[in-house]
C-alpha cells in the first residue's frame, strides 16, 4: 500500500513547472498526497510521507541524471525529501492527531503543511538567503489553491458516493415494494382458497353425516370422515403459513401513503427493465392526469403489474408494440386505462379470462400451461379490496384495453 501511494505521488510530481529558482517546482504532488493521507487514515502519515519522500526524489533524480550534475541532483533530492518529511510531520500534528476531523480542519492543515514545507524546501535550495516578499506571497496562494482543489475533490467524491448509495437504496426500495405486493397478492389468493378448503371440509363432513343412516357404508363413512379431518389439518397449516407471511410483510409501511406517480413509475421501470433484458420491441408509456396519494399501494402495484405483463405477453415477439397507461381522476373516481396493440383476445374467451385457472398461454419448451391466476388476482383485488370494477375490450389483431374504476375514498382507505 505504501509503495502504491508513493508511486502515485511520484508520478503526480512530474506534472510541474519551475519557479523562483532552478530546482524548485510547483507540482501536482501536494494535491495527491493529502488525498492519500485523508483516505488512508488508518496508516501513520509519517510512513506515507516518508515513503513518498524517498521514492519521489529518486524518480526525479533518474530524470535529471541526463541533464544535471551529480552535486546538483543531490541538492535537489535533499530539498525534495525535506518537503515530504516536513509535510508529514506538520500534517500529523495539525490533522491526524486531532479528535475532530472536519473538512475545515483538513483545509487548514493542508494550507499550513503545504506553505511551510515549501518555505523549508526553497530555503534549503537558496541556502537560507535571498528571501523575497513575492516568494512568501506566491507560496501562500499556491497552498490555498491546492488545498481548495483537495477539498473540492473530496466533496465531489462524497457527493458521488452519496448519489450511488441513494440510487442503490431506491433500487432496493423499488424491489421491496414489488416483492411485498407479490406476497400480499398471494396472501389474498390464499385467503380465498382457505374459504374453498373450508367448503370442502364441510362437504366431506356432511357426506359422513348422511351415510350414518345408510347400511353397509362403514368404509365410506370412515373415508369421508378421514377426508374431513385431513382437510381440517391442511386448513390449519394453510392458516399458519398465511399468518406467518402476514406478520413478515405487514408493518407500518402499509399505512404510509404514496403518490400514484411514484407507484406507476416503479412498475413501469421494472417492466421496461424486463423488456430490455428480453430484447423485446415494446414501448411503455404512461400519463397521469391528477397526481394523488394512495394508501393501499401494494395492491395497486399488483393490479398494474399483472395488467402490464399481460399486455407484454400479448404482443408478438417478432413485431414492435406499445403499451399505454392512462391514470386519471374524475368526480371522485380513479380510472386506470391500460391498452396495447397485442394479438387481442378471442370473443369467446372474454367471459372467462377473469376465472382462476383459465389461460391460453403455455411454456413452449415444456408444454406446461400457465396457472392463469393473474387476471383472477386483479379482478378479486379490484372488486373485494377496493369495491371497484374492471372491464375489458379487445379485438383480434388490433389490441386490448383494460379499464379499472375505483372510488377515491377506497384508494385512500387503510
Amino acid at each position: 500500500m505504501m509503495l502504491t501511494v508513493a508511486i502515485c505521488v511520484a508520478l503526480a510530481a512530474q506534472i510541474n513547472f519551475e519557479i523562483f529558482t532552478p530546482g524548485f517546482m510547483i507540482s501536482l504532488a501536494p494535491v495527491i498526497l493529502p488525498l492519500m493521507l485523508y483516505y488512508n487514515r488508518d496508516y501513520n502519515p509519517l510512513v506515507i510521507t516518508f515513503s513518498a519522500g524517498i521514492i519521489s526524489p529518486l524518480y526525479r533524480s533518474l530524470i535529471l541524471y541526463v541533464t544535471s550534475s551529480i552535486p546538483n541532483i543531490l541538492e535537489i533530492i535533499y530539498s525534495d525529501a525535506i518537503f515530504y518529511f516536513s509535510y508529514g510531520i506538520l500534517f500529523l500534528f495539525l490533522y491526524s492527531k486531532k479528535s475532530k476531523s472536519s473538512l475545515a480542519n483538513l483545509f487548514a492543515a493542508i494550507v499550513i503543511s503545504d506553505y511551510f514545507s515549501n518555505i523549508i524546501e526553497i530555503s534549503v535550495i537558496l541556502h537560507f538567503t535571498n528571501y523575497r516578499y513575492d516568494i512568501f506571497q506566491t507560496l501562500i496562494i499556491v497552498a490555498f489553491i491546492r488545498a481548495s482543489i483537495v477539498v473540492c475533490i473530496i466533496l465531489l467524491l462524497r457527493y458521488y458516493s452519496f448519489f450511488l448509495r441513494q440510487e442503490e437504496h431506491e433500487e432496493r426500495y423499488r424491489k421491496l415494494i414489488v416483492i411485498t405486493s407479490n406476497v400480499k397478492s398471494e396472501i389474498y389468493f390464499m385467503n380465498k382458497n382457505n374459504i374453498q378448503i373450508e367448503e370442502v371440509m364441510k362437504k366431506a363432513y356432511y357426506l359422513y353425516k348422511s351415510m350414518l343412516s345408510v347400511d353397509n357404508t362403514d368404509d365410506l363413512r370412515k373415508t369421508s370422515l378421514d377426508v374431513a379431518k385431513e382437510v381440517h389439518e391442511i386448513k390449519k397449516d394453510y392458516i399458519s403459513i398465511i399468518r406467518g407471511l402476514e406478520e413478515l410483510f405487514t408493518d407500518t409501511a402499509d399505512s404510509v401513503k404514496m403518490n400514484i406517480k411514484d407507484v406507476i413509475s416503479i412498475v413501469v421501470d421494472e417492466a421496461r427493465e424486463f423488456i430490455r433484458y428480453n430484447n423485446l420491441k415494446i414501448h411503455v408509456d404512461y400519463k397521469i392526469n391528477n397526481n394523488f396519494s394512495i394508501t393501499n399501494h401494494y395492491y395497486i402495484v399488483t393490479i398494474l403489474r399483472n395488467l402490464i405483463y399481460n399486455s407484454i405477453e400479448a404482443i408478438d415477439r417478432k413485431s414492435s408494440g406499445y403499451i399505454d397507461i392512462d391514470i386519471q381522476k374524475k368526480h371522485g373516481v380513479c380510472i386506470i386505462l391500460i391498452s396495447d396493440n397485442g394479438t387481442g383476445i378471442e370473443k369467446d374467451n372474454l367471459n372467462y379470462i377473469f376465472n382462476a385457472g383459465f389461460s391460453t398461454k403455455f411454456e413452449e419448451k415444456t408444454g406446461d400451461i400457465c396457472r392463469g391466476i393473474g387476471l383472477a388476482h386483479v379482478k378479486g383485488i379490484v372488486e373485494d379490496v377496493f369495491k371497484g370494477t374492471i372491464a375489458v375490450e379487445s379485438e383480434m389483431g388490433t389490441g386490448t384495453k383494460f379499464t379499472v374504476e375505483i372510488n377515491e375514498e377506497e384508494m385512500e382507505r387503510d
